[in-house]
């Protein structure tokens, strides 16, 4: 057997913060992961702390995945509500053109401004959304 050192005898962070960074290159120590020797039938408790261990890796996954998925589904949201503010503030701006009101159109053509750079970052964060979801298939 391997000598055992202090990296080998911590916590596992699943259990006390679920929801870390870096978990990915996360490994289980050694002898988690050798036979013990024994006929297969007597180490049924080792095949359960695999299983378990594999249920939390897949729901761990499966959580990002979903989370993922939302933040794509705010990100649309937001965006539209970015371009309705546009276009809202746009028709302003025509309304007060129309009626003679240069302050008022120009604040509406300023916000008009402001609402469409606000869309274009959202585009921006967008295709990050896109290139991580293609990744992580």
């Amino acid at each position: 057997y391997k000598e055992l050192k202090d990296k080998h005898l911590t916590v596992n962070k699943d259990i006390t913060e679920e929801n870390r960074t870096g978990q990915r290159r996360d490994m289980m120590p050694w002898f988690w992961l050798i036979k013990d020797g024994r006929k297969e039938n007597s180490s049924k408790w080792l095949q359960e702390f695999h299983r378990i261990m594999w249920l939390r890796a897949k729901q761990r996954r499966d959580r990002w995945s979903e989370e993922v998925q939302q933040c794509a589904t705010d990100m649309l949201m937001t965006k539209n509500w970015f371009k309705h503010q546009e276009n809202i503030w746009k028709d302003r701006a025509k309304a007060a053109e129309t009626a003679q009101r240069p302050g008022h159109e120009c604040y509406a053509y300023k916000q008009t401004e402001m609402w469409h750079k606000f869309y274009e970052r959202c585009k921006t964060f967008d295709s990050y959304i896109q290139l991580y979801h293609v990744q992580t298939r």
